[in-house]
């Protein structure tokens, strides 16, 4: 087929590619019995159709946001261990000593993050107090307490999965993968106007996670929509550095971190599944 592109006429060659897609060459007529058309053309026969399918749409890659913003949250990751640690990690198993000001006793935490996904599995464990909790997509969100099992409400597995993304273990493997899944940005923290943190937003174009860098690029205050922690200074546990302390509510829940492992290793699935015998989720 001849047509007219930029005042003079072209060939244009229609090749068929996978799932009904078609690409379209513009290739002037002079050019039509040339060595390079020729070559072309046999470029193309030669070519996988799956290759020659992937021309026609690339998804993006990266991070997406303001290069300022994404530069500072690299830099971050670098103080919390570096990206060439963090980009490897699947899962990270830490432990918490929290005390509540409202409660008796000081409980310890075991927590399994996977970092591939919105999955946790926890224990807490004092004693005069006993909790399971895990939730996953594959089997929502449950609680064993002092014995006693049970299922989370509909709306606590629904803020389960919408803040999961946002941990900051979660964030800072993604900034070390560069994760297009999420968008960068600097605003006001939330409930502190007038500061510049990192807002990270999700494919819904909304904002669900903050942090608060220090002038090391260290973080000191990260929040979701559902939380808001304030962050001690670093502490190294093997090649990772995190908050060494963190509190909430006006210091009135806060947190020692014991130790923390990272692992190139997913959990298996069977992890967060409720034990056998409970009832399904209705």
């Amino acid at each position: 087929m001849h047509l007219q592109r930029g005042g003079s006429p072209h060939y244009a060659l229609e090749v068929a590619m996978d799932e009904g897609k078609r690409i379209v060459l513009f290739v002037p007529v002079e050019h039509r019995r040339s060595r390079y058309f020729l070559g072309l053309l046999g470029a193309l026969l030669w070519l996988p159709w799956s290759s020659v399918s992937q021309l026609g749409a690339q998804e993006p890659s990266g991070l997406r946001g303001d290069p300022a913003a994404i530069a500072d949250a690299e830099e971050m990751v670098e103080a919390m261990g570096g990206l060439a640690i963090w980009r490897e990690l699947e899962s990270v198993h830490f432990v918490h000593e929290w005390d509540i000001y409202n409660r008796p006793d000081i409980y310890l935490e075991n927590e399994i993050l996977d970092l591939t996904g919105p999955r946790s599995y926890v224990t807490m464990e004092s004693e005069v107090y006993s909790r399971v909790r895990a939730y996953s997509p594959e089997y929502r969100y449950w609680n064993i307490v002092n014995g006693e099992f049970s299922y989370a409400s509909d709306q606590a597995f629904e803020n389960a999965m919408e803040r999961a993304p946002y941990s900051i273990y979660r964030l800072a493997r993604a900034i070390a993968r560069g994760d297009s899944f999420y968008h960068v940005q600097f605003g006001a923290m939330r409930d502190m106007p007038g500061t510049t943190a990192l807002e990270f937003r999700g494919p819904d174009d909304e904002i669900h996670g903050w942090i608060l860098l220090n002038t090391r690029k260290e973080p000191v205050v990260w929040a979701t929509t559902q939380y808001s922690y304030s962050f001690g200074p670093l502490q190294r546990f093997g090649n990772l550095r995190v908050p060494r302390w963190a509190m909430t509510g006006g210091g009135r829940v806060r947190y020692e971190m014991v130790s923390l492992t990272g692992s190139r290793t997913r959990p298996d699935l069977s992890l967060f599944a409720p034990p056998q015998g409970s009832e399904p989720k209705p």
